[in-house]
């Protein structure tokens, strides 16, 4: 891995930093945070440092909101039948129960449902037509989807059922022939296209009932961080309103999904806590579930929903990490992982969790994954891609071997026949031999500041400005170099570890697995986030670790290693499999140089994914037969014989 620091700036780019810097009143460096944010005036500055509703844009500038409200107060002036029509995941479901409340403020009471995964996405006309049976529908309001189903809006319409979509997905060449409200239409004068589709709920609900919609912005907030939304704009309002309300006066279901936790709730806290457990309802087959959830009143019913999704939860979890396992053993006997788009099946791997194991998998080996389960004749598949490399490219490039496909530049979806799935898998690689020279390129992380000095209190405390932290606006990432390090457990016989740097206190969860590379007297560059702890009401700045990187040639030259070395490690290390990695350590008779060589050594093969760490066991990756004739390792080291 590699560090990339802050670009250096132009002498009229400091200029700006230092007027946005003066006219909010907050610390150069925070100043440079935002505009390497892309807030590069003051009066951006402003706005970006003070999310609120103040900011929101009207929903009437939203091409199609003037009609859509028109039909809706129609059907509920004529008693009309209406069904919200959602997708499975947080946002869908999100979106149907802010949908679905507005309605009945309105004086309309909606059906509200989404279908189950495995009945596909969008309009299901078997499961509208079951509806429509039972009670005849006048009226289809969909949430989070739609925009491309053109021909069953006209079969609807031709049941004599009319049709607005609400989506923000990305628009087809032919629109459905019917009102459709998504701000990535062109041609309006909305200001943000960028809104989920729990975000254009909460719109079309504004039009509809005015500022009584906003007691739906927590929904809102939550589909906007549970998809991965970019914080920006509206949505970085959207989610600061939202969270104003969770943290004041939170829904019974939040509560639940929280439990003890008494800590403000955060982007981040929606992003991990709760948006999980909402999606697990629908990995599983049963997203009905979390809809159940969002719009029941009924206190009891809450509680025992709650609790089965987190069950649900609890669940997916462990099927994740199975399928994550079996998936890498699948990777390594066929040799996929040498591919530059790595394709992996599995023939009783369950639909629902393939997009979180392909983002596993491509974290583990920085490259593009497409994860396929059996599905009928054929197979559905989830891919997930890395930085500078655009996945939908590449699948558009090859589309002649698929059934159907979807999606963007680092995630889709695909579904392939039995026959196609070898020719689909040389294709796509083939293709990515051309197009994607650098795939195997070293992974970077993006740092934002340097501390070569302590870091101050008040920049900790206004980087909290920033907040919410999320997709498109990520926590700052903080760099500072340590040498030799002395770790201290939190408690005894835990994992979890702290030190002293230069810059902060440091605290380093699973430390344990950093003690060897860190106790040694080896130049390496911690990255970290700062944050601010009261303890006591004591308040004091901690650095959160996150990375330890190091200058892997550099280091090799200072230690005189050559291959002798590695081999001695690599043996070492092998004998010392499932034990505690702190035992591989302990070279009594050693020199320090001895062990220092050692340690580095060791952290090459980890960095390489020869061995890995987990709760401070050492394990051995089985799938590396001969790792020092890896051309993986004549990189890391300068394409030499080390």
């Amino acid at each position: 891995m590699k560090i990339a620091y802050p670009k250096v700036l132009q002498e009229s780019e400091n200029i700006k930093i230092k007027e946005i810097a003066f006219n909010c009143g907050i610390l150069t460096e925070t100043a440079r945070l935002l505009y390497d944010r892309g807030i590069k005036d003051v009066q951006s500055a402003k706005r970006f440092l003070s999310p609120d509703k103040s900011h929101f844009l009207n929903p009437f500038d939203l091409k199609g909101m003037s009609e859509a409200v028109s039909r809706i107060k129609k059907a509920e002036e004529f008693g009309e039948r209406v069904l919200v029509f959602g997708d499975y995941d947080a946002d869908g479901i999100c979106a149907a129960a802010i949908l679905g409340g507005c309605l009945k403020q309105l004086g309309i009471n909606p059906i509200i449902t989404v279908p189950e995964r495995e009945e596909g996405y969008g309009l299901n006309l078997e499961k509208i037509e079951k509806i429509n049976s039972e009670n005849k529908i006048d009226l289809i309001i969909t949430v989070d989807c739609g925009i491309s189903d053109a021909e069953k809006v006209k079969e609807l319409k031709a049941r004599g059922i009319d049709v607005i979509i609400t989506d923000h997905h990305e628009p087809p060449e032919i629109l459905p022939d019917c009102v459709c409200i998504n701000p990535k239409i062109k041609g309006q004068s909305y200001g943000f296209d960028g809104l989920c589709g729990g975000g254009v709920a909460y719109k079309l609900g504004v039009a509809l009932i005015g500022e009584k919609a906003d007691e739906f912005l927590d929904f809102a907030a939550l589909a906007t961080v549970a998809d991965s939304m970019d914080l920006i704009s509206e949505n970085r309002d959207i989610v600061a309103e939202g969270l104003k309300l969770i943290n004041t006066a939170p829904r019974q279901a939040f509560k639940i999904f929280l439990g003890d936790n008494t800590k403000t709730v955060s982007a981040q806290t929606l992003a991990y806590a709760i948006a999980p457990r909402v999606n697990a309802g629908g990995r599983m087959g049963d997203a009905s579930t979390a809809l159940k959830l969002f719009l029941s009143e009924d206190e009891n019913e809450i509680f025992d929903l709650a609790v089965k999704l987190n069950v649900y939860n609890a669940n997916r979890q462990d099927l994740c990490e199975t399928t994550f396992i079996n998936a890498k053993d699948i990777i390594s006997e066929t040799g996929a992982f040498a591919d530059r788009i790595i394709l992996v099946r599995g023939e009783e791997w369950k639909a629902g969790i393939l997009g979180i194991v392909a983002a596993k998998l491509t974290e583990a080996y920085n490259k593009p994954v497409i994860v396929f389960a059996k599905s009928g004749e054929g197979y559905k598949g989830s891919a997930r891609s890395v930085d500078g490399i655009n996945i939908y490219d590449a699948i558009c490039a090859v589309k002649e071997y698929l059934i159907a496909f979807g999606g963007h530049s680092q995630a889709a979806g695909l579904s392939v026949s039995e026959e196609n799935f070898e020719p689909l898998r040389r294709a796509i690689n083939l293709y990515a031999e051309k197009a994607f020279i650098d795939a195997d390129r070293e992974r970077e992380i993006a740092v934002d500041i340097v501390a070569e000095d302590e870091i101050p209190e008040r920049l900790a405390e206004e980087i909290e400005l920033l907040e919410p932290f999320g997709v498109g606006n990520r926590r700052p990432l903080f760099a500072t170099t340590v040498d030799k390090t002395v770790m201290n457990p939190l408690k005894e016989d835990s994992p979890h570890y702290s030190f002293s740097t230069k810059a902060v206190e440091m605290l380093d969860f699973n430390g344990v697995n950093d003690v060897p590379i860190l106790a040694y007297p080896v130049p390496k560059t911690l990255v970290f986030e700062l944050n601010v702890s009261t303890f006591r009401n004591k308040r004091s700045i901690k650095g959160f670790m996150r990375n330890v990187v190091c200058d892997f040639e550099s280091v090799a030259d200072g230690l005189s290693l050559d291959r002798t070395e590695f081999e001695r490690a690599y043996v070492k290390a092998v004998n010392f499999e499932n034990r505690p990695v702190n035992q591989l350590f302990d070279g009594r008779g050693n020199t320090e140089k001895e062990k220092a060589q050692f340690a580095f050594c060791f952290e090459v093969f980890k960095e390489l994914g020869f061995f890995t760490v987990k709760n401070g066991i050492l394990i051995k990756n089985a799938s590396v037969k001969k790792p020092l004739d890896d051309s993986l390792l004549y990189r890391k080291l300068g394409e030499r014989q080390c």
